[in-house]
């Protein structure tokens, strides 16, 4: 069972969060919050750069082959990037609006995600990060969220329905009958990389 122990740092402002999970807050030590970004940003740059080179890869064969990346080689990229990171290191993509169910939140991963959807709608730059402290099994974990936009790329299988290949439209509506993740704009709020970083994996 996990449960939130401590408060969330984002971008530097501290901020405590009302969670029925948990009676406790402390806020993250300022040493411990320039590691966390450390690692989670190291991390997070190095999955969305093996993801983005096989999607490339994919969109050269065509919007239907892009798919197959996402749905076939996304989440085995993702635990090949973990083992590199090693340390007991996790990391996962998640959205509001996902497309595929193993990407769906957790309550923690949702709190998060509504934080930066905050932003989002009242039209603000959305924070650079947003850390929280959560203990799994009486051990404590920090994780680091760093959000995502659409960019112009994400378009193809992402945007709007009637703008797609018809033959996209069968596939993605084959893979994933309940998708949530299109009509999409450029610069829209997409998600966010999750990184679930060990307590005794900081120095």
């Amino acid at each position: 069972m996990k449960k939130l122990v401590t408060a969330v740092v984002a971008s530097g402002l501290l901020v405590f969060p009302i969670s029925c999970a948990t009676k406790q807050t402390a806020e993250i030590p300022p040493e411990k919050e320039k590691q966390i970004v450390q690692i989670g940003s190291s991390a997070t740059k190095k999955l969305l750069k093996t993801l983005k080179g096989e999607l490339i890869k994919g969109l050269k064969k065509g919007p239907v082959n892009a798919v197959d990346v996402c749905s076939k080689k996304a989440l085995e990229l993702t635990k090949q990037v973990e083992k590199e990171l090693d340390r007991g290191i996790e990391i996962k993509r998640t959205s509001l609006r996902y497309r595929n169910p193993k990407n769906a939140p957790d309550i923690y991963e949702r709190e998060a995600l509504e934080y930066f959807e905050k932003f989002e709608k009242e039209k603000k730059p959305l924070p650079k990060y947003y850390l929280q402290k959560v203990e799994k099994n009486g051990k404590v974990y920090y994780r680091f969220y760093k959000p995502l936009k659409v960019l112009p790329v994400c378009l193809t299988c992402h945007g709007k329905l009637q703008d797609m290949d018809p033959k996209l439209q069968t596939k993605l509506l084959k893979l994933y009958p309940g998708d949530q993740a299109i009509n999409y704009e450029e610069g829209d709020f997409r998600g966010v990389v999750r990184v679930s970083i060990p307590e005794d994996a900081l120095r």
